[in-house]
């Protein structure tokens, strides 16, 4: 994929988890063994892997577990992703959508971060999603928030920042190893005391994150969303006992955390979320912004270089065709 000569693996473990598309993950996996020095997969498609392909990934320094849940399993999501953190030998992770990419010099910048600065426990950088429609392939921006994002303070002003410029960089940031099983682990038992499934579920583990530590996110492309393989996406229901779920679940996450103002985070999430509950108000806008988008067809970005300049993203040309062409898009 790259040319090895003038590329050092960096020292990290990607992980990444599964539970269908298997062609795609293992393509995934594969990408990663080319740029960091190791990978675990943790797959939960049946059948598993035989002896002879679990072998062919270990040549390549990718690490194979197969996984179950079982009935006492709460969270197969996260606990994957704890299996496959506890196993990596490096001091670096960071987890990666079986169908999403990192660059190699996006995880550098954050890796290089990391080792500068150790008031700093996780970092992402910039990121776009590909798209397709019926005219072919094309570029959108995403999380317009990472940019310039540094969250840099005491707890409960972190926690503040976060809500207010909201992205959900903690998921998918390069993590101290440790902080992220802390995490993981914290996340786990807030979802096992009070289960449930909103699609406000990811703000759990990113302000455990900030309850963690330091974070920020770099110039660099870094993260690059997959919008055109249409995998199964979670919940979407709405309302405002979402809002309810969400609140009681941070109020035991953020218990030892003194004078926070639960009222203050979960107004800045009803401005981040507006979908959830829209007010009579908001659904104005989206309607006038329906019949605006019938007369005004917004030009799809199909040229990346355009997008990533107009944003005044970092990128380098050959990190970037690589990632583009080991998604076989």
């Amino acid at each position: 994929i790259m040319n090895k000569s003038n590329t050092k693996k960096i020292d990290l473990t990607v992980l990444v988890t599964s539970f269908s598309q298997r062609e795609i993950t293992i393509a995934t996996a594969n990408y990663y063994s080319e740029i960091c020095n190791e990978v675990i997969l943790v797959d939960e498609q049946k059948p598993y892997l035989s002896e002879i392909d679990i072998n062919l990934l270990n040549e390549k320094g990718i690490r194979y577990i197969s996984y179950e849940a079982n009935e006492n399993t709460k969270n197969p999501i996260l606990e994957k992703r704890l299996i496959a953190a506890s196993m990596a030998k490096n001091v670096y992770v960071a987890h990666s959508n079986h169908d999403e990419r990192y660059t190699y010099h996006g995880l550098l910048a954050s890796f290089n971060e990391l080792e500068n600065d150790k008031n700093l426990t996780f970092c992402a950088g910039q990121a776009i999603a590909v798209r397709r429609n019926r005219m072919g392939i094309y570029y959108t921006r995403q999380y317009k928030n990472l940019c310039g994002y540094e969250n840099i303070n005491n707890v409960e002003d972190r926690i503040y920042h976060h809500a207010e410029t909201y992205a959900p960089l903690a998921h998918y940031s390069l993590w101290r190893k440790n902080a992220y099983i802390d995490v993981i682990n914290r996340t786990m038992r807030i979802h096992g005391l009070m289960p449930s499934d909103t699609i406000m579920e990811e703000v759990i583990f990113e302000l455990a994150a900030d309850v963690a530590g330091n974070s920020k996110a770099t110039p660099e492309l870094y993260w690059i969303r997959n919008r055109v393989n249409d995998s199964a996406h979670g919940s979407f229901e709405k309302g405002e006992h979402i809002f309810k779920t969400i609140e009681c679940k941070l109020q035991i996450l953020l218990n030892d955390v003194d004078n926070i103002q639960l009222n203050r985070i979960m107004d800045s999430f009803r401005s981040n979320f507006p979908f959830i509950k829209p007010s009579n108000m908001n659904k104005r806008i989206i309607k006038i912004k329906r019949i605006i988008r019938k007369f005004i067809k917004k030009k799809n970005i199909n040229d990346i270089d355009v997008l990533l300049k107009d944003n005044k993203i970092k990128y380098e040309k050959n990190d970037l065709s690589n990632v583009l062409e080991s998604m076989s898009l």
